[in-house]
């Protein structure tokens, strides 16, 4: 490490934070990445070079940036502003657009694959909810899983949606029975910005994650923001969000966040577009709140508290269908669902000498839910609690790094499932999990950073479980590195959770094991690459991830027999395995092409062999291309994404296994800034591609032949919507 770099360090410290500007040659350098060498996270310079840090963990500290492989060593808090001055080297243009624009970066540094995404590129695709964000790359698959109430789940790298857990701000989202829902209920205009981490997670993430992370953060680094955001789409559904972020009288920072949600209108023409009699999105009303009160000391502490509640109402099914009384009196088939949530959290961070840090992190929920599909009922009721508490310690320096800790979580799972053939069962069963977890991050150079972690933890039913895991990056060079990653992960799997979407057809149940499912492992592998390259005045990125998992115990529901589902943990390994790669094109300020591609394979052990799983598309690719005027006020998105075919299982019509067609949607958006105003109209599916008979049997849906759940495309045809945002 370089003790100084040629430049003047004067400093400055504003509410805890260290302020500066980054230039070369006395030209200031926007878009650069720069954070405290052995710490996650950083910041990048604006437009004119600034930037700004949290305190670091201790004294001395070193500086680093994209900008230069050297660092700026800064012995102590400053007093005035900071100007670092890098030596002048060759090197490639900025990878990050700075300010506004879709911008999607990778974190050099950072020992895990991550990438991360910020709010601009969030809404660069028509969405009002975190479940819709990702249509502009391959690297997750976001379908709707039924026809009936149509949830759509995140499935990373072609994972199961359990495989790559969602959290917010270090806390856990999608945990428990409150998993399926998770990513749906979360506005695009929440997230501030959010990073996906590929591969097997870090131990102080948790123990499950064997396909990775989404991690959420809400609160932005300007703490006077807000915003708010209406959104209308053609089917009849409308959509309110604000985010208000600042300061009461007395200078208490605080965040308010809220949406609300409904479709007013229930017709035929706005949600029947291939004329069989169902309609072809659910209808809802739905309300979500948050608010959370925060303070940061001088010392880099940080103390919150937040509560949140949720409250959701849904239905779907024919066109005719209104009252719950018609399916009784089998004028109608239709599904309704109330859902519930209630949930306090709190955080507390202290910055202690030397560099030593403690975080303690706690959360309570309770999450109920009633769910009627046709003669098929399921209700749930769970109160759950968590906690985390972190204590992290430099060794020597920053170059070498120890976090260990603590993390906890009980609760109470009170399920039942009545059935239209007469299964009728229920689950009441408490569940605590508790254990130790330590992390090493060794950075002897710039080019090398190795993690090595390990944690145990005591299932109150399963006894204990051990997840060791190993991260690896080297940059072998200053435009490309290469990261390794493999270990352990676990858990113990949610069946109705799971696979409710099938609830929306008259399928006989089978459960194969009693009140606990058997705990699922999974040995997870990858590879991580990238590298870039200066074309013209833009930069080119290529990087190519492959990730293996192999799975005991998993799992699995067995569709293979018409009409009948059978759910159970598996007796032999399932194999997952995916290769994904990325071509991105990028001129700063202008332009930009991303061309994403994804194989996977996914062999689950039914029957006497190993069948590919249904539903999954083998293959999927996705070209997005953005286009940004030099006044910033005019910026134009094209996404064409396709996916091929898919296996879909015996079904009353067809014996054997077939496999559907390959497709392709074309969405168009187009975005024009007025001052503190954003408008976006956008055309999704123009190309008008609709799956065909995505509700079976719709002629007589009380017969023991419909099923809505076998949804391996868009039921909705063309669509069009209109988004108004204000910033201030």
């Amino acid at each position: 490490m370089v003790k100084g770099i040629f430049g003047l360090l004067i400093g400055s410290v504003v509410w805890g934070q260290v302020v500066g500007v980054l230039q070369e040659g006395g030209v200031p350098l926007p878009g650069m990445r720069v954070w405290w060498s052995g710490e996650e996270g950083g910041t990048v310079t604006d437009r004119d070079g600034r930037f700004r840090l949290p305190m670091p963990a201790r004294w001395p500290a070193w500086l680093r940036s994209e900008a230069t492989p050297e660092s700026l060593q800064v012995e102590g808090p400053p007093t005035a502003s900071l100007v670092w001055e890098v030596r002048p080297a060759p090197r490639l243009p900025t990878q990050v657009i700075a300010q506004q624009g879709p911008a999607i970066g990778l974190s050099p540094q950072a020992p895990q694959a991550l990438q991360t995404w910020s709010r601009q590129a969030l809404t660069a695709a028509p969405c009002c909810n975190l479940s819709e964000a990702f249509e502009g790359t391959a690297l997750v698959d976001a379908a709707y899983s039924d026809g009936g109430l149509g949830v759509k789940q995140l499935r990373l790298l072609g994972f199961e949606p359990a495989h790559s857990p969602l959290s917010y701000e270090n806390k856990p989202l999608s945990l428990g029975l409150y998993r399926p829902w998770s990513a749906a209920f979360l506005p695009a205009l929440w997230v501030q910005n959010l990073a996906v981490a590929k591969g097997i997670g870090s131990v102080v993430s948790g123990f499950d994650g064997a396909a990775g992370q989404i991690q959420v953060q809400y609160l932005s680094s300007d703490e006077s923001a807000r915003a708010i955001e209406a959104f209308a789409r053609s089917p009849g559904e409308f959509f309110l969000a604000s985010r208000w972020q600042g300061k009461w009288k007395h200078r208490q920072p605080y965040l308010i966040l809220t949406n609300a949600g409904w479709t007013p209108w229930q017709s035929a023409f706005l949600q029947d577009h291939n004329g069989d009699g169902f309609l072809d999105i659910p209808l809802y009303r739905h309300g979500h709140g948050l608010i959370k009160v925060y303070r940061k000391d001088s010392t880099g502490g940080l103390a919150e508290a937040e509560a949140e509640g949720l409250w959701d109402y849904r239905w779907g099914g024919q066109v005719a269908f209104r009252e719950p009384g018609q399916i009784a009196a089998l004028t109608a088939w239709g599904t309704y669902q109330g859902l519930r949530m209630g949930q306090i959290s709190l955080r507390r961070g202290w910055v202690k000498a030397q560099g030593r840090g403690l975080s303690l992190l706690m959360q309570g929920r309770f999450y109920a839910e009633e769910l009627q599909a046709g003669f098929n009922r399921y209700t749930a009721r769970q109160p759950l609690l968590w906690g985390q508490f972190i204590y992290r310690l430099p060794i020597g320096d920053t170059r070498w790094l120890l976090q260990t800790g603590l993390e906890g979580r009980t609760a109470h799972y009170a399920e039942s499932l009545a059935t239209w053939h007469g299964y009728d069962t229920s689950w009441t069963r408490p569940e605590a999990v508790g254990g130790a977890f330590t992390e090493f991050t060794l950075t002897p150079s710039p080019q090398l950073s190795v993690v090595l972690g390990g944690r145990a933890d005591w299932h109150s039913y399963w006894g204990w479980q051990a997840a060791p895991r190993l991260h690896l990056r080297w940059q072998y060079h200053t435009t490309g590195a290469v990261r390794l990653s493999g270990g352990r992960a676990w858990r113990v799997p949610d069946p109705m959770a799971e696979t409710f979407p099938f609830l929306m057809s008259n399928r006989l149940w089978r459960f194969h094991f009693p009140g606990w499912p058997a705990v699922e492992e999974s040995w997870s592998y990858g590879f991580f690459w990238q590298q870039s390259f200066s074309v013209g005045s833009g930069i080119l990125r290529l990087s190519a991830d492959g990730v293996q998992a192999h799975l005991r115990r998993a799992l699995l529901w067995n569709l293979e027999q018409p009409g009948q589902i059978q759910v159970f943990s598996a007796d032999r390994p399932a194999l997952y395995q995916t290769l994904y790669g990325e071509i991105l094109y990028e001129v700063p300020d202008r332009l930009r092409l991303l061309l994403s591609y994804k194989h996977q394979e996914v062999w689950w052990p039914l029957g006497s062999g190993k069948v590919f799983r249904p539903l999954l598309p083998r293959d999927r690719a996705v070209l997005w291309a953005s286009w940004l005027t030099l006044s910033r006020r005019w910026q134009a998105d094209a996404i064409v994404s396709w996916t091929g075919a898919q296996r879909l299982p015996a079904t009353w019509e067809n014996p054997q296994p077939t496999y559907t067609p390959a497709y392709a949607l074309l969405t168009l958006q187009l975005t024009h800034r007025i001052d503190q105003w954003e408008i976006q109209l956008a055309g999704e599916n123009l190309n008008n591609f609709r799956q065909s008979l995505p509700v079976r049997g719709a002629e007589t849906p009380f017969a023991p032949s419909f099923d809505a759940a076998l949804v391996w495309g868009p039921i909705m045809g063309r669509m069009g919507s209109l988004t108004l945002r204000y910033t201030w």
